[in-house]
Order: C-alpha cells, then structure tokens, then sequence
C-alpha cells in the first residue's frame, strides 16, 4: 500500500526553474535540507507565526557546486500551511535567500512536526550510498535530490538519483527514526527488436531500446541505444545492418546518433542524425554528408524516388536529385508533419490540423473530406495523399480533389510509411494495422502490442519486423553485499 501511494506521487523537486546558466561555481551558497527548513520557517512565520511545515524538496538547477553530492542543493522549494484553515505559502529558496513567497488557498495537508526531523539530507545520502550504493542522478534530476513528506504519519526523508547501473532509484526513511521505509528503482522490462514470421514470433536484441527498423529488399537496419535508461536512449547508441534476415549484424560506422533511416530503390542507405543527412555509410567508414543544418532537425521525409524534404527551425530543406542540390521553403505556420511526392510537392500537416500544399511560391489549404472531421496524421506515397480521422482513413491523389474512404476497425491515430507500404497506430500503439496503400481494402491488424512500446515497424518479403523499447517499472532494491 505504502509503495503504491508513493508511486502515485509526483516527484515535485522536478520543477525546472529558469536560473541563469552560470557554469560551475563555488558552492559557498548551497545548504542542506533542515537549512533550507530553518530559513523558510523564519520567513514564513513572518507571514503568520501559526504555520507547519507540510512538504520539502530540492530543485534541479545550472549553477554547478555539488549538485548534492555533500547533501546540499543551492535551491529548495518548501510549503507551510496554516492548520485549521485553507491557507499555505509556497517558499522558494536559492543560495540561502528567499527567491519565491508565494501565498495561496488549498485543501490543507498532514504537517510534519520540526522536532520528529532528526535526520538531514546530509544523513540519509550517507546511509543511502552504504547500504544501496546509491549514486548521483544523471539525464534528469541531476545529482543527488531530497524530499520531505508525510505520508501515513511518517516523515518521509528520501534521497534519489541512481542505483549502480545507473537506473532511477529513490531511497525512503523515517526522518525520526532513521529507519529504511522504503528503497526501490526502476527497472527496464521489454524492449528488443522482434519478428513476426508465419505465426512464429522471435524477439532478439532484448532489452535495448530499438527506436527504428529498415527494410531493403536484402539489407535490414536497426537504431537505437544499447544501454537505455529510463530518461535517455543515447547512452550507447548504435545503428547495424544485416545481409542474412537479421541472423548476424555488422555495426555501421555512423557520424553521431541516428534518429532516421531509410534506403533509396538502389538499396543505397541514408540516414539523419541531429543536423545533418548521410549517404554511403558502412562499417569501415562514415559515408557522404549531403546536408548540414545549423538547427536540429525536427522532421524528415522521403518519396519512393528518393525525392528529400527536411524540416527544421521553421524551414523546409529539400532535393529532388538525390540531396545533390538543396532549395529552401519557408514554414507559414507551425508543422506537426511534412511530406514530399514522386513530383516533388511538398504537403505539410499543421498544427492546427490543417492540410496545406506548396504550388509554386504560395502554400494553399486543402478541403478535408468533413470539415468537423480534422486529420491526426498523414502521409504521401507516390502521388496519393493518405490521412486518417476519426471517421477512418481518406485518400486523394494530389493532382485531383475527389476523396476516397477506407472503412477502418480501430481508428487510426498515427502512421509509419516505409517506401511503399503503410502502417497505422491505434490508440497507445495498443494494435498496429497494414494499409493497402493500392486500393481501398479494410486494413489489416499485423500485431498486437499489449505490453510492448512499439517505435517503429517494417516488412520485408514474409516477415514483419517491430521496434520496441523497454517498460519501467518500481522494483524493491536489495542491500548492496560488501
């Protein structure tokens, strides 16, 4: 029960302020958690001399020092209430000085009486690295972070950041007592590329975060991180092709972390990495750059042609020989998805649902098949635009302005295209269906997700290949064996 309660809440101290960035500075002005208590009381008992204390963590922040490391933070946040009424203040503290005094109403919550805090930051972090190894927090919540609640009449003193392989962990005591409450992190369950075959279902890979899968005609490409944690899947990034149907793979020598990839008709491999587009890589070396961009890449498309279209910073980058050459197009509005044809029409999705296509200089909305019936996504294969709305998937060739309608089980929320074939998410990429992208046939369900986080999926001759990335859950953490 205790664990279930702790797992519902959120973990407050995440709160992101926007301190200036000041690099690594001393840490003169960071101070532990009963510190920070002793200031915000006296502030806010200037505000009434009435108030108990309810809840206490640290905050994320750029300003270098320890991040925790001495059981110290330079910013806290912490709230007092006044019993009996409505009435709490929000108190923010950074290097020592009151930065947030903010009073409001709320429904009153348990108090945690000064004198049951025994224990301080300092002490839980110095039991929390000897009985669990216990190490600073990496990709989110970095450092070492500390909370204060009361839960069940406990008061809760817990220190989080990561257990020894380098997992999300967080570490609960009784802040009267010293007692381990509660000692837990989480653990990655799924993940891994899996194969689905005449019934026969193959999952290699496991446990990584496989984020894409290419199919060729002869050629299959995975990406992804080996190592994933819960916040990150750059740990150890890799992208490998196989020449035998995924039996052995060759790591490919890619310059930076691969976020796409896809093969032209001649079998050629392209990817995208943050700012720039590749072509030629293999194992022993990094290919042919064909476009650097000063800004991250938000969006990239392709046309069976291998006709390109970038999206980036507010700008559409795209090539119509192969990435030889590059024009430009400026975005009218805000993308949710860009999309080029065999002809080299740029079609985008915004984010406001609102089809639109470059003619020429100008960017022209579509009619929708029902105007009240606005697009979740939409891709173009070849010529033929496809969308899919709550009322099913449409389809219309960009040339012509006659919508047609495919009936649909499940509604669609989401597409993957790869070259000439058509995949649709249902809600939480719960089923995954194959759509005829040649007529107007009912799709068909490939796959059933039930616990696993599809990422991405492709088919090559009689086997269906799925990206899947690892689940987390809370798991009880044992005492680290000396």
């Amino acid at each position: 029960m205790f664990l279930k309660k702790v797992s519902c809440m959120l973990i407050v101290f995440i709160i992101l302020l926007n301190f200036i960035d000041r690099g690594v500075i001393a840490s003169d002005g960071e101070i532990t958690l009963k510190e920070a208590i002793d200031i915000g009381f006296q502030r806010a008992k200037e505000w009434n001399v009435n108030v108990a204390l309810t809840s206490v963590n640290s905050v994320d922040e750029k300003m270098g020092g320890s991040r925790g490391k001495t059981g110290k933070r330079f910013s806290w946040f912490m709230i007092f209430i006044v019993p009996g009424t409505d009435d709490y203040v929000l108190i923010g503290i950074s290097e020592k000085k009151i930065t947030v005094f903010r009073p409001s109403k709320q429904s009153p919550g348990p108090t945690i009486p000064y004198d049951d805090i025994k224990l301080d930051s300092s002490d839980v972090l110095q039991l929390a690295k000897e009985k669990y190894g216990l190490q600073q927090g990496k990709d989110w919540a970095t450092g070492y972070h500390f909370t204060l609640d009361n839960i069940d009449g406990i008061p809760l003193l817990t220190v989080v950041g990561n257990d020894r392989d380098n997992r999300f962990a967080r570490i609960s005591f009784n802040a009267k007592t010293g007692d381990v409450v509660s000692a837990i992190h989480k653990l990655p369950y799924g993940g891994g590329l899996l194969s689905k075959r005449k019934g026969t279902d193959n999952l290699t890979k496991k446990g990584m975060a496989i984020t894409g899968v290419v199919a060729g005609k002869n050629k299959l490409v995975v990406l992804g991180d080996k190592k994933p944690t819960q916040f990150s899947t750059t740990k150890q990034p890799f992208i490998e092709m196989s020449n035998n149907n995924g039996e052995s793979w060759t790591e490919l020598k890619a310059n930076n972390y691969v976020t796409h990839a896809w093969f032209d008709m001649n079998e050629q491999l392209y990817v995208a990495t943050e700012k720039e587009l590749w072509t030629g890589i293999t194992s022993k070396r990094k290919g042919r750059n064909i476009l650097s961009l000063e800004h991250t890449i938000e969006r990239v498309d392709y046309s069976i042609n291998n006709h390109i279209a970038v999206l980036s910073s507010g700008k559409i980058y795209y090539s119509t020989n192969q990435g030889k050459s590059w024009e430009q197009a400026t975005v009218p509005k805000p993308f949710y998805e860009i999309q080029i044809s065999d002809n080299g029409d740029l079609v985008a999705l915004t984010e406001d649902r609102k089809i639109i296509q470059k003619i020429n200089d100008d960017w022209n909305e579509m009619a929708l098949p029902n105007h009240n019936d606005l697009p979740d996504d939409m891709k173009v294969i070849h010529n033929r635009l496809f969308i899919t709305t709550q009322s099913g998937i449409w389809i219309r060739n960009l040339q012509e302005e006659n919508w047609r309608k495919i009936q649909v089980d499940e509604r669609i929320v989401k597409f993957i295209k790869k070259s000439e074939n058509l995949f649709g998410y249902t809600h939480r990429g719960e089923s995954i269906y194959s759509v005829n992208t040649k007529d107007e046939r009912k799709p068909e369900k490939v796959f059933d997700a039930v616990d696993s986080i599809v990422m991405d999926v492709d088919i090559m001759g009689d086997t269906l290949w799925i990206a899947t990335i690892p689940n987390y859950s809370w798991e009880e953490m044992t005492i680290q064996q000396r």
